[in-house]
């Protein structure tokens, strides 16, 4: 994997994260984005648009999965678009100054992607890692999540389940020791 690859795996991470905070905590992501609005048409659109956060991140990190350069490209000038479109709607009015958070993220993300387009820069991704560190990061958050209605053990056990079957899938599809690493 090269490094333009990591930056959109790295964006698709950060969009998928929003995407299920949206899903799962809508108040939470109001507050961030300085939205006080919290009446039933709002938590029903951010909700809605959270899903569509959640997949194009997805989409994102299957591109860079995928090696997809093409898409790498298209994504930059759209991405800087964004950014002009969301931070227009600070001094118009339209959107409070914590949304220069959603503009800053779309801009950071389409330089990063761009640098590293033009750089001939290769990153070697160890994919057994990858999934370890990506099974307990889902881990986490499944345990925070069963905390509050399950109690301590209902989020240990969630926590113990996710990550197990995550290391049991990396160790499936990437065992370290046939490949050779230790």
């Amino acid at each position: 994997m090269d490094i333009a690859a990591l930056t959109m795996l790295v964006f698709g991470m950060v969009i998928v994260g929003s995407g299920l905070t949206g899903l799962l905590a809508p108040q939470l992501l109001l507050t961030v984005l300085g939205i006080t609005d919290t009446g039933s048409a709002t938590l029903l659109f951010l909700m809605a648009t959270s899903q569509a956060s959640l997949a194009m991140g997805l989409y994102y990190i299957l591109a860079s999965v995928n090696g997809t350069r093409v898409f790498f490209q298209w994504s930059v000038p759209l991405r800087i678009i964004n950014f002009m479109v969301f931070a227009a709607m600070i001094p118009l009015g339209i959107a409070p100054m914590q949304w220069l958070l959603v503009a800053g993220l779309e801009l950071a993300g389409a330089s990063a992607t761009a640098i590293a387009m033009a750089s001939k820069s290769h990153y070697t991704l160890d994919h057994f890692h990858v999934l370890r560190i990506a099974s307990l990061t889902l881990a986490l958050i499944g345990g925070i999540l069963a905390f509050k209605p399950f109690g301590i053990y209902g989020s240990a056990s969630a926590f113990l389940l996710i990550s197990s079957v995550g290391m049991m899938y990396a160790y499936r599809r990437f065992n370290p020791v046939q490949t050779g690493e230790q």
